[in-house]
């Protein structure tokens, strides 16, 4: 509901960003753009809250209808957000009740994207199940010395390795130079023959529905594919751009399209690519080229399992970073559907991609 909002944003902004006093403006913006006024409302598919005796919140689990299509018919999915729990609370069933009221909606499949370690041990003790092909990414890098690098850092915040860090970069710089250049190189880098071109709605919504009817595929029309695209568009949640571009051939035919965040110097997030699959490999060369023309050291995106022979051809490796995807059904077959990695499944079909902004307007850090 309306009046929810601003008690939902300031008890995010308590719990997971550690942050006193009111939510910032475009934070509670944000929960009622994504959770009151997305373009895929379902009857009884609806984020709930829990009230304490006082009737302050101190639970809240955010919920997303989505529709995918498997060979003509349509299957009703809800995504359910990672759940708060106000730190007073968390002795009660808040949570659990929260969840259980989430699996009894109408939804033929219950699915999150985006689970951290605790709500996966929570959503599996109530009967959901991982979907270990959608919890992997695929990781490309473009400046493999400086990607190392980066890989160290994360791993190791001390301050040495920050001091081994910048003393190593001039020579990172170098071996990345010759890496990119050497002909018999995974890495290498140069032009190809095939072209690239901004993304306009219009040809997104062609290309996706020239996938294969045998995949299960998310349903869009022009409103829904627009707002989606606009909303990761202006959150900049993981960079400060997103690139958008539709990938022809030399005769204009369009062989696929890709997004992703760019952020240069840093490794990009791709929220989505996709093309028939004879032509992924050059969709694939082409977002390389273009990431790498424009400063990045790497792309990660979520595993097409479509894909992941192309991905492999093109010297990607596969981890598992940070989310999981379960999902929970009362019907077999979908359940089955789902595991069996047929779904075309990028990071704007479920909820991955629509998180909040990284910066508010309090000028705080997300």
């Amino acid at each position: 509901m309306e009046a929810d909002v601003p008690q939902v944003a300031d008890l995010v902004w308590k719990v997971l960003h550690e942050r006193e006093g009111a939510s910032p403006s475009n934070l509670r913006s944000y929960f009622r753009e994504l959770f009151l006024e997305n373009p895929w409302h379902e009857e009884g598919i609806v984020s709930r809250v829990a009230e304490d005796n006082q009737g302050k919140i101190v639970a809240f689990f955010g919920t997303i209808a989505r529709r995918m299509t498997f060979q003509g018919k349509t299957i009703r999915f809800a995504f359910g957000s990672n759940f708060v729990v106000d730190p007073e609370s968390r002795a009660t069933m808040a949570a659990i009740q929260l969840l259980r009221a989430f699996m009894k909606g109408p939804q033929d499949v219950s699915i999150t994207d985006s689970a951290n370690e605790n709500s996966r041990q929570m959503l599996r003790s109530l009967g959901f199940t991982v979907v270990p092909v959608y919890s992997l990414l695929w990781a490309r890098p473009l400046r493999p010395s400086f990607y190392a690098l980066h890989g160290v850092a994360r791993l190791k915040k001390s301050k040495l390795a920050r001091t081994v860090s910048a003393i190593a970069k001039p020579f990172s710089a170098l071996a990345d130079a010759v890496i990119v250049r050497m002909p018999l190189s995974p890495f290498r880098q140069f032009e190809h023959d095939t072209i690239g071109e901004e993304l306009d709605l219009d040809t997104h919504l062609q290309a996706l529905a020239k996938l294969p009817k045998n995949w299960l595929l998310p349903e869009y029309d022009r409103a829904s594919l627009k707002w989606v695209v606009d909303f990761v568009v202006r959150n900049k949640s993981l960079g400060e751009e997103v690139r958008k571009v539709v990938v022809r051939d030399k005769d204009r035919k369009v062989l696929g399209w890709y997004m992703y965040y760019v952020d240069r110097g840093e490794v990009g997030e791709v929220l989505q690519v996709g093309a028939e699959t004879a032509s992924m490999a050059k969709v694939l060369d082409h977002l390389f080229h273009d990431a790498w023309k424009r400063g990045m050291i790497g792309l990660h995106g979520r595993l097409e399992p479509q894909f992941m022979e192309d991905l492999t051809l093109k010297s990607c490796f596969f981890l598992r970073n940070g989310s999981w995807t379960l999902v929970h059904s009362s019907k077999p077959e979908l359940l089955a559907l789902v595991q069996s990695g047929t779904a075309f499944f990028s990071r704007i079909d479920g909820e991955w991609g629509l998180r909040p902004p990284r910066v508010f307007a309090a000028g705080v850090s997300a």
